[in-house]
């Protein structure tokens, strides 16, 4: 947990960084990006986030079928909270989608807090599909050590 809240706060300094630059250079065209598209984003990486888990599943279990002594109990958990952490990620730009059209809504910096967070998803939901990307090439090579035995 304290691992995901460190990885949080540094997403989030990215993105304060990014939002700041951006802001001080006056562009608005990644926030205006991710306002109209950041849901449709994080629902094509979580169909390709799922589709990687089932093939990763798959070979994991072939894995075992041939070789008992292996354990992927850590591994699924981990794949079941990357999907978890993305459902979560679409509902929180869900809502910060809604924050920044409403009108009733308004606190000092909510534009740039706002974007801020869209950013920070973006960059999350970047180092998730990373993750699933890492996950393959491992089990990759873990066939590769059990086909050179």
């Amino acid at each position: 947990m304290i691992s995901i809240l460190k990885n949080i706060s540094f997403y989030v300094l990215i993105s304060f960084l990014l939002c700041f630059a951006a802001h001080s250079l006056q562009s608005k065209s990644l926030f205006d990006y991710l306002s109209k598209n950041i849901i449709g984003l994080l629902f094509t990486l979580l169909a390709i986030n799922t589709a990687t888990s089932g093939l990763i599943a798959s070979k994991m279990q072939d894995l075992v079928s041939k070789f008992p002594r292996f354990d992927f109990n850590e591994t699924v958990k981990q794949m079941k909270l990357s999907l978890l952490e993305q459902i979560i990620l679409i509902v929180i730009s869900v809502i910060t989608i809604i924050l920044q059209g409403s009108t009733l809504v308004d606190f000092p910096q909510k534009e740039f807090t706002l974007d801020i967070i869209l950013v920070s998803i973006m960059v999350y939901s970047i180092d998730i599909l990373w993750d699933t990307g890492k996950a393959v090439f491992i089990v990759i090579e873990e066939i590769q050590k059990m086909n050179n035995e």
